[in-house]
């Protein structure tokens, strides 16, 4: 992608004809549809193609996408036309079929000078490159491989995706990953050290949310409200906290300006702080991290 493919503030520009063809391998994987965004947009990969195994997996994904406005061109069994077309591949098949994705000579031999972006939970850039390695030899390497992982609310544009990327990638090879998750949300690089930590933080952290949500929906409904009611209360005061937070309140501050002496929010937050909240939910995470490093461990074994 040449410089004057790209707008003044850094992304390619639909309207200098730019276009970025993304192909996903391993659609079978709930993962994969994250890489999609479920509408059409400026600023999005103008081509999709989805690599499934068996015409079964084809037919079920087809279904799945068919109340998005993304066109998918899906392709089952033989995966060379759509890799030799692809700008970026998406790798998105379960941490353990990692091998069996990968280690071909026909997938090796379409991915040089290539954009490479795993989603697998736990398996890093190393344990990549050594499948690539495995068959093929060093000269299999594909130019780029990154590491990403978005979250289910990529499917209204509001994912986390945090990002991992060798320090010898390429401008032209950052821009187009960065360009394909700011299509999803918002983006966030860091380090290989602390990728697993950011997977739990970022990917899982919506199933806690989702359970607190569903808890003070059911306590809405028990004292009377219709849950239709309590659903959007609750889901826009969740928001509203994470609006505050986001624009630089401490979560601390925000807890401290709502409460005060006797009244009925301290002895909410005493019930909470009575069933041990805080331990209870960092414990889940550093337990999403210990599975997410157990998952590449399965990968390389």
């Amino acid at each position: 992608m040449s410089e004057s493919q790209k707008n003044p503030n850094g992304t390619p520009s639909s309207e200098t004809g730019a276009s970025i063809t993304l192909a996903i391998l391993g659609c079978e994987s709930k993962k994969a549809n994250s890489a999609c965004p479920a509408s059409n947009q400026p600023h999005v990969p103008n081509k999709f193609m989805a690599c499934v195994r068996t015409a079964a997996s084809a037919a079920q994904l087809e279904l799945s996408l068919a109340a998005y406005d993304t066109e998918v061109a899906i392709y089952h069994g033989d995966q060379r036309a759509p890799l030799h077309e692809a700008d970026v591949i998406v790798l998105a098949c379960q941490p353990g079929d990692l091998r069996s994705c990968l280690a071909t000579t026909i997938i090796r031999s379409q991915l040089q000078d290539k954009v490479l972006v795993s989603l697998l939970a736990g398996v890093t850039i190393p344990d990549i490159e050594s499948v690539l390695q495995s068959v093929g030899g060093k000269s299999y390497y594909p130019a780029t491989i990154a590491r990403a992982m978005p979250n289910t609310a990529s499917f209204v544009r509001e994912s986390i995706t945090v990002i991992e990327t060798p320090e010898a990638t390429s401008a032209s090879h950052l821009l187009a990953i960065n360009w394909l998750f700011e299509s999803i949300g918002k983006i966030k690089h860091i380090s290989a050290a602390n990728f697993d930590t950011c997977t739990a933080l970022g990917a899982s952290t919506p199933a806690f949310f989702a359970i607190i949500l569903d808890a003070l929906i059911d306590g809405a409904v028990t004292l009377g409200l219709t849950r239709k009611d309590a659903t959007l209360m609750a889901a826009q005061s969740m928001k509203g906290c994470a609006a505050l937070v986001l624009a630089g309140e401490h979560p601390a501050s925000v807890k401290e300006n709502i409460t005060t002496p006797g009244g009925s929010t301290i002895m909410g937050v005493l019930a909470l702080e009575q069933g041990n909240v805080r331990a209870v939910v960092a414990g889940a995470l550093i337990k999403c991290k210990e599975a997410a490093e157990g998952l590449g461990a399965q990968a390389r074994n």
